[in-house]
């Protein structure tokens, strides 16, 4: 596994779900809403036949349900999302859940300048014989010159700023995702990510969310972890060392992750 370093920090990823069928509140019923989680990477889990898909990493869930035709808000903290990526198609009438136009943040990201080539078309009028490819009408009037408009086309250069990916995440969640920002914010500032009683894993393959026990991703070969002869920690070990070390970095670059309102 690689360690958290300035060149791999984590991303803010953005995602909507509709999953029907979701066990909550002792029901099983329609739960959507949106997802923020902070992440390096997308894992690959195994299991015998079974493969899943894996965010790890300090998240937030914001959903809504009904319950006796009454909408009720619902609100989790979670530490991981395991979803089914076959179930992830075009095809599909509702992604389970939108991995496919996610919203994905580098707070860390720096403001840069592009130069772009602007194409400035004019149109001009003529008198006389005129051979032009941008020709576009020629006017021949009884005893006067012919008149030709044509198109004149010239390249100007120009220096385009991109803003820094900090500004993107503060215009994002700050505006239109605050509601599901603002208790990931408050989670980062109460230390609520470091209390293992409050965070969840989001089952969206199971439709269900799990008590976040990293001891219970041993069941799982994470794929990664193959590809690294030096790796020799379980998955477990994995999974705990990759919140653990989001969260210490999103703590201690608390400036790129938290912003004022």
């Amino acid at each position: 596994m690689n360690i958290m370093t300035e060149q791999n920090p984590p991303l803010l990823w953005v995602l909507d779900y509709v999953i029907p069928d979701f066990t909550i509140l002792g029901e099983k019923i329609t739960l959507s809403g949106e997802l923020l989680i902070a992440s390096r990477q997308l894992f690959s889990f195994l299991q015998d036949e079974v493969v899943r898909s894996a965010f790890v990493g300090p998240g937030v869930v914001k959903g809504q349900v009904m319950i006796k035709g009454k909408p009720v808000d619902v609100e989790y903290l979670v530490g991981a999302v395991i979803f089914d990526p076959t179930k992830m198609r075009p095809r599909e009438p509702i992604p389970v859940l939108d991995i496919l136009n996610p919203e994905i943040l580098d707070p860390l990201e720096q403001a840069s300048v592009e130069q772009v080539q602007e194409i400035i078309r004019t149109l001009v009028l003529k008198k006389g014989s005129v051979e032009d490819t941008g020709q576009i009408l020629t006017i021949t009037t009884e005893g006067g010159l012919p008149r030709t408009l044509i198109t004149e086309q010239r390249i100007v250069p120009k220096n385009i700023s991109l803003v820094s990916g900090l500004k993107k995440a503060r215009f994002l969640l700050g505006g239109q995702k605050n509601r599901l920002y603002t208790p990931f914010k408050d989670a980062i500032e109460r230390n609520r990510f470091s209390d293992s009683n409050r965070i969840w894993t989001f089952r969206i393959d199971t439709k269900e969310f799990e008590a976040f026990d990293p001891d219970s991703f041993d069941e799982w070969i994470i794929i990664e972890m193959q590809t690294d002869p030096t790796a020799s920690s379980s998955s477990s070990q994995v999974v705990e060392m990759e919140y653990n070390s989001i969260l210490a970095y999103m703590l201690g670059n608390r400036k790129y992750f938290v912003f004022e309102d």
